[in-house]
């Protein structure tokens, strides 16, 4: 009788296992698969409820995985006590009806800084911040390639979202309503020196919340460009033109200038190549021909006593803030003027949120998250806001030896952080949530770089890939 060794004894494979994603997978991959499939919420209509599910669940497991042990760095300090105001000031808000708004805005709240907590917490090695940004940049991506197609007249669908067709008809009948039932990619509007032309705003709300994102993730784009080499190169510096282009049909004139004064100070400020300096160069002539083509349309159709080179100046500056008519220009500072009157009224914790002022277009408290936060959260929503963002601009300084990815990556941070902040001068993120949560996953991303570097040796950084 034989017997056969332990070498030779055949074994069976395990079968494998069905990993439920979301469920079971690790919290980096919820957000970076979260992100991924906006098009997917865009299309169900529920990108606007959907992040603080998907990372309030993701932060659990986090919780679970890491036995309650958390990193609680300076921003989120600023960001938990920014929460626990919002929270306070709910408790003055007047009308029933507001209450709506104000669940809607403290989801986008919590979606950023929850997912601020995960990223600091759990990116702790460069592939794993690369991979992030990777996932954040092909997202916009996607809703540049789809907006190309709008204005191409390619793709242009209209359709009602699942989320629209179970809608309660007293929301539905609002803009923010219509906004998440009715689904399309942009509508015809009107500009200077253009007929009718399809203005943008892809996956998201609004077009001035569009024109955001793109140029949130533009300077990442350029970062990318000094990463990459060959094939990979040229799909980079077509991205780029890509969301330029949507940046253009987006109207996005506010975006457009905090991105050139974001380019500026990088440029003199964190710049390493004579490049850089090209590229500004470009961009800038680009928006100077832009504004003397303003000038042209405007001398062309009315020529007047104000003519010549001042006077064609001045004209294109009016071009320029009324492009698209004395509307937009007059119900903003109408907006501003009721916020400040109502800030006065109610100036420790505010209002709670945005509300209704007769004779106004649009609600006191918004189109600006400077005036937003001392409207709805009083002047110590604003304080803290504010914070809030120094202790970001803190948190990612530039450290290290600036080649090293992560030392690069908080240089272009800077371009981004600067433009996203001056932006927020005239627009206000947190009213589409998608755009608040891809801001604040890039300046997560920023602050998980920064811990990297402080963590990690600099003779370890100088040599590591």
């Amino acid at each position: 009788m034989t017997t056969s060794s332990p070498a030779t004894t055949p074994t069976t494979p395990a079968p494998r296992r069905l990993v439920l994603p979301f469920l079971e997978t690790d919290p980096l991959f919820d957000v970076r698969w979260a992100v991924i499939l906006l098009p997917v919420w865009w299309w169900l209509g529920v990108e606007q409820f959907i992040w603080p599910a998907i990372f309030g669940l993701a932060a659990l497991k986090m919780l679970h995985l890491q036995r309650w042990q958390l990193r609680l760095n300076g921003p989120l300090r600023w960001f938990a006590l920014f929460l626990v105001i919002i929270a306070i000031s709910g408790l003055f808000i007047v009308e029933a009806e507001r209450w709506l708004t104000f669940w809607r805005n403290f989801g986008a709240f919590a979606g950023g800084f929850l997912l601020l907590l995960i990223v600091s917490n759990r990116a702790r090695t460069w592939p794993a911040i690369e991979r992030l940004l990777d996932a954040a940049l092909l997202a916009v991506l996607i809703a540049g390639t789809v907006g190309l197609l709008g204005v191409l007249g390619v793709w242009r669908p209209t359709f009602l979202s699942l989320a629209g067709r179970v809608m309660p008809e007293a929301v539905l009948a609002t803009s923010y309503g219509r906004a998440i039932a009715f689904r399309a990619l942009g509508e015809f509007g009107w500009f200077t020196g253009l007929e009718l032309f399809y203005r943008l705003n892809s996956f998201f709300l609004f077009s001035n919340h569009y024109s955001s994102a793109l140029v949130y993730a533009i300077p990442f784009l350029f970062y990318k460009l000094t990463r990459c080499h060959g094939w990979r190169r040229v799909l980079v510096v077509l991205g780029i033109v890509l969301l330029l282009i949507n940046l253009v049909y987006t109207t996005g004139r506010v975006a457009l200038l905090s991105l050139l004064g974001g380019a500026l100070l990088f440029v003199v400020f964190y710049s390493l190549r004579q490049r850089a300096i090209k590229v500004l160069g470009a961009l800038a002539l680009a928006a100077a021909i832009w504004l003397l083509a303003l000038a042209a349309t405007v001398e062309l159709a009315a020529p007047g006593p104000g003519s010549g080179l001042i006077g064609g100046a001045i004209e294109a500056v009016d071009a320029f803030v009324f492009a698209r008519g004395e509307g937009s220009y007059t119900s903003r500072f109408g907006v501003y003027e009721a916020t400040i009157a109502g800030f006065l009224e109610r100036p420790l914790f505010g209002w709670g949120t945005e509300r209704d002022v007769e004779g106004l277009d649009l609600p006191a408290g918004s189109h600006s998250e400077y005036f937003a936060a001392l409207y709805r959260q009083g002047l110590l929503g604003l304080l803290s806001l504010l914070g809030l963002y120094w202790s970001v601009w803190r948190t990612t300084r530039p450290i290290g030896p600036p080649a090293q990815p992560a030392g690069a990556l908080l240089r272009y941070g800077r371009w981004f952080f600067v433009t996203a902040v001056v932006n927020s001068l005239l627009n206000d993120p947190n009213v589409d949530t998608t755009t608040f949560v891809l801001l604040w996953l890039f300046i997560a991303l920023l602050v998980a770089a920064a811990q990297f570097m402080h963590d990690q040796p600099y003779d370890d950084l100088a040599t590591s890939h």
